[in-house]
Order: structure tokens, then C-alpha cells, then sequence
């Protein structure tokens, strides 16, 4: 070679360049190397969104209140031979059903997927982020409120042998039994024999007459004789249903004996029906996976804009050229 020839003679003309490298976790500005007209890109995008949370289950319906006890009437000709029927029993009202299909409560749906994760962009190229998470599963409904137990029996027997209207020992009108859980109310017994109020969402049933205070109202007796009224039904999803009220006699006895009445105890309210379980949570989203673009043709000394989503990169490399 001549003394004095210069090196780039030696290349056709072209300073070589060395190769690099520049990683962009955050946005900025690529600016390319006078002499480099392709690169590589690698990069990925922000991670996915998790999926939203399950919604809670359906509250499960109310108990339905039960019917009030029934009245028996007999005639016996000295105990305990029956010698006559005597006049008809009378039959305590039906129990108030709850509102709504009844049964448990209906399963929540399930949560909304997360969106996926925010791209990275840059030399005209799209770097996906991540998936996102599936949505939480939604909760079990809530189990049925209890229903209400029945109003006791009444029994009047008028006695041929004494002339006499009695109440026998297997007599009793009492109910006791609080009916629903967590709060149907306790029918009366009789007399008055009046049903219990249903437990509401809130407030216990009522065992007033015609008890209510949270659900169906309660059924009373017919004061003249006769089947009890029904129970209300409740007018809420989860209110239990009114009890039924209790049966009561007509006027019994000849003449000129006193008239006796029985009255059937009132049926109970029904329970409320329990809320339903909350949803559960969504999954995570995952992480983006790196994309790579070959021969990405640049201009020398051109500046790109680099835009690097949370979480993401970018990394651009070329060879010497």
C-alpha cells in the first residue's frame, strides 16, 4: 500500500461500524448510530390485569310458614267408649308460602376476565404484553330459610254418661316450636291460636296475633268457628311466609249445657332464607413474552420514538456493520 493512503481506501470507501446495544425500560428516544441502517429489536409489553372478583350468591328464599293445628269433636258414651262423631273438627288455616322460586339461593356469576397487558411500540414494531387473569368464580347461593312447624291439636268431647263437655288429657293447643331458623316466630297457642309472623331479612317474626314484624303476617281464627285463616306470604326475597292459623269449633254441647270452644294452636312463621357467599377472586394476569424483529431498516442518525408500557422493555442491538 502507498505511503499515505487512508484507511478507509482500505473498506471501499465505508468506516466500518462496531456493533451495540441500547435497553429502553422506560419511554425515551433511539437515536441510530451514524453508519447503522438495520437492527434487531426485542421487547415485551406490560404484564396482564388480574380478573375481577366473583359476584356473591343469591340470597336463598324464605321458610314457608305451616299450617295451625286442627280441632277434633266427639260425642262418648262414658270414656273411652265413642258412641257418636259428634260435630266435624274444624281445620287450622294453610301456612303463608315464601316469596320467590324457594330453595337456595342461585350461584353468583362468575367475575370479567382482566384485560390484557399494554403494548410496547417502537421502529414501527408492536411488543404484546401479557394475558389477563380469568375472572373469580361466583359465590354458592344462600340455603333456604326453615320452615315453620305446625300448630298442637284441640279436641272437645261432649260426655253422653255426665252430661258434661270436657277437655281430655290429650288436649293441647300448645305450640312451642320457634318454627324457622334463624327467626321464624312461634305460633300461639289456643285460644287464641293465632299464627306466627315469617322472620324477615332483617327483623324476627312476630309471635303476636297475626304476628309480623319481618315476614308474612300470620293467619288468625275464625272468631265464630270454623277452618283458621291462612298465613300471608312474605313480599321479600328471603322473608319467610306467615303460619296459618288454628281451627276453631263451633258452638258444642246440647242444651242447656255451656257452649265450649277449642282453638287449634297457630302454625310458625318460616325462617328467613340466609345471603348467599361472596365471589371469589380473580387470577392474576401473567407476564408478556418477549417479541423479536430481525432487519428492522433504520435511517443513520435518525431519532425513533420508544414507547416502554409499566413493566416492559425494549432492547435494540446491531452488528457491526
Amino acid at each position: 500500500m502507498p505511503a499515505g493512503t487512508p484507511k478507509v481506501a482500505l473498506f471501499g470507501g465505508k468506516v466500518p461500524v462496531p456493533g451495540g446495544s441500547q435497553t429502553f425500560n422506560s419511554p425515551g428516544t433511539f437515536t441510530v448510530p451514524v453508519g447503522v441502517t438495520s437492527v434487531s429489536a426485542t421487547g415485551v409489553g406490560g404484564a396482564g390485569n388480574a380478573g375481577g372478583t366473583g359476584n356473591p350468591g343469591a340470597r336463598g328464599s324464605g321458610g314457608g310458614g305451616t299450617s295451625g293445628g286442627p280441632t277434633i269433636s266427639r260425642y262418648i258414651c262414658g270414656a273411652p267408649t265413642v258412641c257418636g262423631g259428634g260435630p266435624s273438627g274444624t281445620s287450622g288455616g294453610a301456612g303463608g308460602s315464601a316469596f320467590g322460586p324457594g330453595g337456595n339461593g342461585a350461584p353468583g356469576n362468575p367475575g370479567t376476565a382482566g384485560n390484557p397487558g399494554t403494548a410496547s411500540t417502537g421502529l414501527g414494531q408492536t411488543f404484546p404484553g401479557g394475558a389477563g387473569g380469568n375472572g373469580g368464580s361466583g359465590g354458592t347461593g344462600g340455603p333456604k330459610g326453615g320452615d315453620g312447624s305446625g300448630g298442637g291439636n284441640a279436641e272437645s268431647v261432649y260426655n253422653f254418661c255426665t252430661n258434661a263437655i270436657f277437655a281430655p288429657a290429650s288436649y293441647n293447643a300448645a305450640n312451642t316450636d320457634a318454627g324457622g331458623v334463624p327467626g321464624g316466630a312461634p305460633g300461639l297457642p289456643g285460644p287464641p291460636g293465632q299464627g306466627g309472623g315469617g322472620a324477615g331479612t332483617v327483623n324476627p317474626g312476630c309471635g303476636l296475633m297475626g304476628g309480623n314484624c319481618g315476614g308474612g303476617v300470620g293467619g288468625v281464627i275464625s272468631p265464630t268457628g270454623g277452618p283458621g285463616n291462612p298465613g300471608n306470604p312474605s313480599g321479600t326475597l328471603g322473608a319467610g311466609g306467615g303460619g296459618g292459623g288454628g281451627g276453631r269449633n263451633p258452638p258444642f254441647g246440647p242444651s242447656p249445657y255451656p257452649t265450649q270452644r277449642r282453638t287449634g294452636g297457630g302454625g310458625a312463621g318460616g325462617g328467613r332464607g340466609n345471603p348467599g357467599n361472596a365471589g371469589n377472586p380473580g387470577n392474576p394476569g401473567s407476564a408478556g413474552s418477549p417479541t423479536t424483529f430481525n432487519a428492522v431498516s433504520v435511517t443513520p442518525g435518525a431519532s425513533y420514538p420508544i414507547s416502554v408500557a409499566s413493566g416492559g422493555q425494549i432492547n435494540i442491538s446491531w452488528n457491526p456493520q
